[in-house]
């Protein structure tokens, strides 16, 4: 959030990379501060998910905050994955 700050207060040129570069940073900021925030919860999850759910939640985010026009058809491939993640789980321990 910090070099975002710095990148729109020291922006001098007319164009759009200051702005850019501002709006970048504060996306990579989010996404981070919403990271710091989960961390405990992802350091123990809860049971019943499988192990690379919160690594895909992760990419997910890193792609929506890249590209926000991604959020519609991230969330049946993050369902998708998950589940097909949960399938492969419930056959190994069978």
């Amino acid at each position: 959030m910090a070099i975002s700050l710095g990148a729109w207060w020291f922006g001098s040129d007319a164009s759009g990379s200051s702005n850019f570069l501002s709006a970048a940073s504060g996306r990579i900021g989010i996404v981070l501060a919403a990271l710091w925030l989960a961390w405990p919860s992802l350091k123990r999850p809860a049971k019943w998910l499988p192990a690379s759910a919160p690594v895909i939640g992760i990419i997910a985010l890193i792609v929506v905050a890249a590209q926000p026009k991604l959020i519609l058809p991230a969330i049946p491939i993050v369902a998708g994955l998950v589940t097909l993640s949960a399938l492969v789980r419930a056959f190994r321990r069978a």
